[in-house]
């Protein structure tokens, strides 16, 4: 038996809206990283389940994508899923990678959930060659959309597990300190950020 983390959940809804949504999320990201011809392996940061790799793995690509997550029993059920992938139990604020490992590193829907979002940012830019992918929920369209469907009401629709609640300026600023921003795209309710390393 496996842990059902609240991520897992999240892409197993049966919310007709939410699950459209989180189709297009995961064809977004795909995209993005199927449109870099210059990455052949990828770290996803913080990957859970490894259900977005588990995407991007069905897209057919030859990419070599590892993954790491801080809980074991989302790292046993990834590796059960993707016997092909390599998946390892880490921590975001201190990745076991050496500098420029991975020429893109992902970091989906993680950032919110940290008291110091800027010491995994600095994390992930060290363990990447080139490229950082992030993720974050779209303030405050994302707390909105709680409300509407009648989710943490009494939290003015804020996830009770999220620290951090970002517009699309507000996290732009905070990757520009560490990286360079190539490029913003609002899959809703989420902003993507694309970024290099400086």
């Amino acid at each position: 038996m496996y842990y059902i983390s609240s991520s897992f959940k999240k892409y197993h809804s049966k919310n007709l809206l939410k699950r459209i949504l989180l189709n297009l999320f995961l064809k977004n990201i795909s995209k993005i990283v199927n449109d870099r011809q210059d990455v052949n392996n990828i770290l996803d940061a913080a990957c859970g389940e490894g259900l977005v790799i588990a995407e991007i793995n069905k897209q057919g690509t030859d990419l070599k994508i590892d993954g790491f997550d801080i809980s074991e029993n989302s790292i046993n059920y990834a590796r059960k899923i993707l016997p092909d992938n390599k998946f390892f139990v880490g921590d975001i604020l201190n990745i076991d990678a050496a500098d420029n490992s991975y020429d893109l590193v992902m970091a989906l829907e993680v950032l919110e959930h940290l008291h110091e979002p800027i010491k995994a940012i600095k994390e992930l830019a060290r363990v990447s060659r080139r490229y950082v992918l992030i993720s974050v929920p779209f303030e405050p369209w994302f707390s909105l959309g709680n409300i509407l469907s009648g989710k943490n009401l009494k939290r003015f629709g804020q996830d009770e597990d999220h620290k951090q609640f970002w517009t699309k300026n507000k996290i732009k600023k905070l990757v520009s300190q560490e990286m360079n921003i190539e490029f913003v795209k609002i899959s809703f309710p989420w902003t993507i950020i694309l970024a290099t390393k400086k």
